[in-house]
């Protein structure tokens, strides 16, 4: 397996640009299950390459996820194995199963979930992909680790339902939009939430346009139910 691949890949998403030269001079000699990590990352990569036959990255794909859930089961509980699987299994389709990850990432690692001290600074020591895809190119609008957790809340909230009106838990809703990170939508999702169950506006403090800075096309509607 060629070990270039995620470097070369990597390196056209932003929040992995400032990682990528600690990534590839780190020591890993400690690190068991890197080689394993490795391999089972590149094929994923090779599985997005849009050049290849539909067969072979079908193929990667199938690969890739074995091999990350060899290494769970081996032991490897590194954050990045994690985010990987559950983004592998979104791409499959297996929406509850990668619920079911996402839910149990919440509950061993706490801290995505939670209020993170202004002084902590969160790194991954490995290359990692967040869970879905609509992070690759999302720029970090503060540290990583407000990045990680705005990608990893966005996910579960997105999977878990296929809208809002299915559910009324603003649980989630109130934590990721209280990170920067978030986008539009989640605050598209909070307000109708509100609504449909009769609740009062946030302060005006926290108020937020739940159109989000683009406007949109129903710019018009979300102004008066701001």
């Amino acid at each position: 397996m060629n070990q270039a691949i995620w470097p070369l890949r990597l390196a056209a998403y932003p929040y992995a640009q400032p990682l990528l030269i600690g990534w590839q001079i780190a020591d890993r000699s400690k690190d068991v299950y890197w080689i394993a990590y490795e391999t089972a990352l590149n094929l994923y990569l090779l599985a997005q390459d849009e050049t290849r036959p539909l067969n072979d990255r079908y193929r990667f794909l199938l690969e890739s996820q074995e091999r990350f859930r060899n290494l769970l089961a081996q032991g490897d509980g590194h954050l990045a194995t994690h985010l990987v699987l559950i983004r592998i299994l979104l791409d499959l389709g297996e929406r509850q199963a990668a619920v079911g990850r996402l839910e149990n990432l919440l509950r061993e690692m706490t801290w995505l979930a939670e209020p993170l001290h202004e002084d902590l600074q969160i790194s991954i020591n490995r290359p990692f992909l967040p869970p879905a895809s609509d992070f690759d190119h999302r720029e970090l609008q503060s540290d990583l680790g407000k990045w990680l957790q705005a990608s990893v809340i966005e996910t579960l909230e997105r999977q878990r339902a296929f809208s809002s009106y299915f559910h009324n838990d603003l649980h989630l809703l109130k934590k990721v939009l209280e990170n920067s990170n978030h986008t539009p939508e989640m605050e598209r999702r909070e307000r109708l939430v509100r609504l449909r169950l009769g609740m009062p506006r946030p302060p005006a403090g926290l108020n937020r346009s739940p159109r989000g800075s683009d406007g949109g096309p129903n710019a018009a509607v979300w102004d008066l139910l701001a």
